[in-house]
């Protein structure tokens, strides 16, 4: 529309008539009123893009965009800023969930105060797939607003909301927290109660401590464990006292638990107590105290976990890991016939940086008939934890896909360790994950590499750019060389690969963990482990780190012809591009 009004004001000047030529007044008058239009319509191109995208004309909304920037030559990121915002209104007015969790998705990625209150709207919908979408995006970026909306949260008719809402409370140490507890305390069956303490210890202020001492007489058993560890995790040497007492207790649970506090407390006057618990029927007393007393400097107490071990326990096992000088019987363990013992042990291995715990480790991290997947088991008075094999995942993860979610973060929490064993076996072990192509771990090994950044580690990743038969192991090497800003065609592969999958469905969200396996180095959008999806937002959000304006060229073309769902997630991204 721009240039026709252009080329039509270019023919009236170029063939005035002869009675015009001799009024130079008039002439003047009507040139300004030319010039006054032709500045009018170039203002009015973003505004129009903006009406269009309103009226629903996706298409016709970013050409009109690109239209004004071929026009001017730039950017105009205030209009970004506008088109995402529009787009995210959009979106979250939709009566379609999907658009509406999406459009929420965009709400809480862009990070931008005039999409703050779609996420306050998400959290007073009674609905809550929204109102957990909602408290993920909060808890990343906290503000005073966030600490209004948590409140608000705890007024949610659902209870796993206000669970979620008070968790994030806690973490933020919110002054209100202890209050928030104990009112839903006196909401939840009893089931529910041994989740609190820990979030009692987490807050950690004067009336949450005070609570968590009272928890520790509660009649359940349950509250009583979870509040005697919690209170020990979050260095609360005050309560010694009364884990001293409890430590006195005539059952196996408290005693085990008991005995695991005072070890992170290194109490010393509970030395005594110690060695007497020590000599306990029930190994997990043993094993808990023979720790604490070797947390405390008593070296005498590894040889009788050592034997123990030894014995298959495995939860023995798994405090070997803290012995020093337990590595060759580790090793021993790792070459045993029981699974779970080798797992246990060379995990135990692992984290005594000892390399010769990667064979036994390859019957875990590779896919094989077994199709083991991995959980985690606790002992009777839940201070000491150990691994569980379990065998035909896939099956598994059809009936509980919240096993997926763990058996990945477990092997992702594994495979962070190798980086700490010697480069070069580190190198090969990652070679051989490349080679056997474990999909799932492909994105954690490429970002391990990339926080690497040694020359063997850009080598490794130039090598597997190449690999023919693997494209997703390609693109996500290319993506860690183009994060590196290394010298090579990594710009436009990565581009011509979002032109080819911008009509794949970008985000999905997975299932949550419970709160004691959240990693703080997990993603933080909680987005599907579908592979190509994974990929595909990690490329935007690159693009967008590296302020490419490329990239943002490149998200206008999928918000224009991509995938219709994914607009409304991208234009979050989009908002971030333009800041």
């Amino acid at each position: 529309m721009l240039l026709q009004c252009h080329g039509a004001a270019g023919q009236y000047n170029a063939q005035p008539s002869q009675h015009n030529w001799n009024r130079p007044m008039g002439l003047s008058k009507l040139a300004a009123g030319c010039l006054l239009f032709l500045c009018s319509l170039v203002q009015a191109e973003p505004n129009r893009t903006l009406y269009l995208l309103r009226q629903g004309h996706f298409q016709s909304a970013i050409e009109n965009y690109e239209q004004h920037v071929f026009e001017t030559g730039k950017h105009d990121y205030q209009i970004l800023q506008q088109i995402g915002l529009t787009l995210i209104e959009l979106g979250w007015k939709c009566s379609d969930p999907e658009i509406k969790l999406l459009s929420l998705f965009g709400a809480g990625i862009s990070a931008h105060d005039q999409a703050q209150h779609l996420l306050e709207d998400a959290i007073r919908a009674n609905d809550p797939r929204f109102q957990l979408a909602a408290l993920n995006f909060l808890s990343k970026n906290y503000t005073d607003d966030s600490s209004r909306f948590l409140n608000l949260a705890m007024k949610s008719d659902f209870l796993p909301i206000r669970l979620e809402a008070v968790f994030h409370m806690a973490q933020k140490q919110h002054p209100k927290t202890a209050y928030q507890i104990e009112s839903l305390m006196q909401k939840v069956p009893p089931e529910v109660l041994p989740l609190f303490p820990q979030l009692l210890g987490a807050s950690g202020d004067r009336d949450s401590m005070i609570m968590l001492r009272r928890l520790m007489s509660h009649p359940l058993l349950a509250v009583r464990l979870e509040a005697i560890l919690s209170a020990a995790r979050a260095g609360r040497d005050d309560l010694l006292p009364e884990i001293r007492g409890i430590s006195s207790h005539h059952q196996i649970e408290e005693q085990e638990a008991a005995a695991v506090a005072i070890g992170l407390l290194k109490d010393e006057e509970s030395v005594k107590r110690l060695t007497e618990l020590k000599q306990s029927k029930a190994k997990n007393v043993q094993i808990a105290s023979l720790q604490a007393l070797y947390r405390m400097g008593r070296e005498d107490a590894a040889l009788p976990l050592i034997e123990m071990a030894r014995q298959g326990n495995l939860f023995a096992i798994s405090v070997l890991s803290e012995l020093n000088q337990s590595e060759n019987t580790l090793y021993e363990l790792c070459c045993t016939e029981d699974l779970n013992i080798r797992i246990n042990a060379a995990l135990s291995l692992l984290e005594r940086r000892d390399p010769r715990c990667l064979q036994t480790l390859l019957e875990l991290f590779l896919r094989d008939p077994r199709d083991l997947a991995l959980s985690q088991t606790h002992s009777a008075g839940k201070g000491l934890a150990a691994y569980k094999i379990v065998p035909s995942a896939q099956q598994n993860f059809e009936s509980t896909p919240l096993l997926y979610e763990q058996t990945l973060n477990l092997k992702e929490a594994a495979l962070q360790k190798t980086l700490e064993l010697p480069e070069k076996d580190f190198f090969a072990f990652a070679r051989l994950l490349f080679d056997t192509r474990q999909n799932d771990l492909i994105p954690a090994l490429t970002h391990l590499l990339e926080e690497c950044r040694s020359p063997g580690a850009v080598e490794i990743l130039k090598t597997y750019r190449e690999q023919i038969g693997a494209p997703l192991i390609r693109y996500w090497c290319n993506l860690a060389l183009y994060r590196m800003k290394e010298e090579g065609p990594y710009t436009p592969t990565l581009k011509f690969w979002v032109k080819e999958y911008q009509f794949h469905d970008m985000i999905q969200f997975r299932p949550m963990l419970p709160w004691k396996m959240r990693s703080a180095n997990a993603s933080q959008y909680q987005l599907t482990p579908q592979e190509t999806s994974r990929l595909l937002v990690e490329t935007y959000e690159s693009l967008v780190q590296l302020q490419d304006e490329e990239g943002i060229a490149l998200i206008l073309e999928a918000i224009k012809s991509g995938n219709r769902k994914n607009r409304y997630a991208l234009a979050g991204l989009l908002i971030r591009a333009a800041n």
